[in-house]
């Protein structure tokens, strides 16, 4: 069994907390999530994969310019999700929402920002 929902949940909560509590803006929060999450985010693995599909779709969502400050992230993030090994243990629903993640990433980058 995978830790999809638990990691996802985290994020979720860690993010909307920093902003909601704390009153960072998006930038702020998703920084805030790499450094809480960071463990899960070097080990280049599965968790990564979970992490940053989560993270980086909550940022696209709510701030599209902030998202773009994290390229390097959205980089490795494409390098995982072609990496067979993260996606092992998975179920085809868990799959089906970080593609989903991931597909909206890769929109909101190739997408100008509203003003």
């Amino acid at each position: 069994m995978s830790r999809y929902y638990e990691l996802r949940c985290a994020v979720m909560e860690a993010f909307y907390s920093a902003i909601v509590a704390e009153q960072f803006t998006v930038g702020q929060a998703a920084d805030r999530c790499l450094v809480e999450f960071s463990s899960e985010v070097q080990e280049h693995g599965c968790e990564a994969l979970m992490v940053l599909s989560c993270l980086l779709a909550r940022t696209a969502r709510h701030d599209r310019r902030a998202l773009k400050r994290f390229a390097e992230e959205v980089k490795a993030l494409a390098l995982l999700e072609k990496t067979p090994v993260c996606w092992k243990g998975l179920t085809r629903r868990e799959k089906s929402r970080m593609l989903e993640d991931i597909r909206f990433i890769r929109t909101a980058m190739n997408r100008p920002a509203a003003s």
